[in-house]
């Protein structure tokens, strides 16, 4: 079997694929710009997301996640999960959603293949959300992780951005959703993906550490649980309680060292590292007289020239997160 290996060792067999730059929430930390909500340009097709993921398998990727904007805009995402799963093979092949339309199509992603969903929730009070997603309502988000949990989907992971002043207040109510289910409750630390203002972002940032410690306050302390050493999140539980906590500390502690992902734009630039901005288009590529070779030798240049580390200090980005894919 291949691998394919960066310049820094690291084996990499997680693609992220953005299908979509469209969302129906407008958070400001993902999409400041409105970016979200204009119709998209370039945006690949079917076809030839499933050109990327057959040469992604040939190098030995084992793992797929359809992002966006908000993949369940797509109304062909089935198809392209079938792909991945039932034509291909993955091992592991999922979505990362707001969950607004999660209920609804569960259904037929069911049916094509899926493997597990990341939901985002960053409140859990109905005022407070709406505030996070500038309007956005939570009944349906509620339905959509519930249906999940119904289907059997383990484990049920829900993703927050904790930005101070804005949802720092939600962190006890977030944590406290693991008491009686299974849950993965993950807390991820507020990236400087949206453009703003360095004072601002300093401003609005929370360590992970500091979240932690809220938690444990309130909660008592927490007890390691044991996880893959090169997933993102550090997990932890309440003695007792079915559910884990995890803490995803891009900025304050970057786990670059262990990263094994690169992430696909829905307009096709493939992008070794999410925190900085060098891409590698694979438009010629998926046009060449051999497509699944030439997509394949643009990896490999992707991988040589992957960051040992991203940027995590404050500065201006020609994308910002909406545009780039999650």
């Amino acid at each position: 079997m291949k691998s394919l290996v960066d310049r820094h060792g690291r084996v990499v067999r997680d693609l992220r694929i953005s299908v979509t730059p469209r969302c129906n929430y407008r958070c400001f930390y993902c999409d400041p710009l409105g970016e979200g909500s204009g119709e998209p340009i370039g945006t690949l097709t079917p076809d030839q997301v499933a050109l990327v993921v057959d040469a992604a398998v040939g190098l030995g990727m084992t793992a797929v996640r359809f992002t966006g904007g908000e993949p369940l805009l797509r109304k062909e995402l089935p198809g392209m999960l079938h792909h991945a799963k039932q034509v291909t093979g993955l091992e592991d092949v999922a979505i990362t959603t707001n969950g607004s339309l999660l209920a609804r199509r569960l259904p037929e992603l069911l049916e094509a293949g899926l493997d597990r969903v990341n939901i985002s929730l960053d409140a859990v009070d109905p005022q407070a959300f709406r505030r996070v997603t500038n309007g956005g309502g939570i009944k349906q988000v509620w339905e959509g992780i519930e249906a999940v949990d119904a289907a059997g989907l383990k484990p049920v992971k829900i993703n927050a951005v904790v930005v101070r002043g804005i949802n720092d207040d939600e962190v006890i109510r977030l944590a406290e959703l693991t008491r009686r289910r299974d849950w993965h409750v993950r807390f991820i630390e507020y990236m400087h993906l949206n453009n703003a203002q360095e004072d601002d972002y300093h401003r609005h940032f929370i360590p992970g550490r500091e979240i932690r410690q809220r938690i444990e306050a309130v909660l008592g302390g927490l007890e390691p649980v044991a996880n893959d050493p090169a997933a993102p999140a550090r997990l932890f539980r309440v003695p007792g309680w079915p559910g884990a906590l995890g803490f995803i500390n891009p900025v304050s502690e970057p786990f670059c060292g262990a990263c094994s992902r690169m992430r696909l734009t829905s307009d096709g630039r493939l992008r070794p590292c999410l925190l900085t901005d060098r891409e590698f288009d694979l438009r010629p590529a998926l046009e060449a007289a051999v497509p699944i070779a030439a997509i394949q030798e643009v990896f490999l240049v992707a991988a040589h020239r992957k960051a040992a580390s991203g940027i995590t200090t404050p500065l201006q980005r020609p994308r910002t997160m909406v545009a780039i894919g999650g």
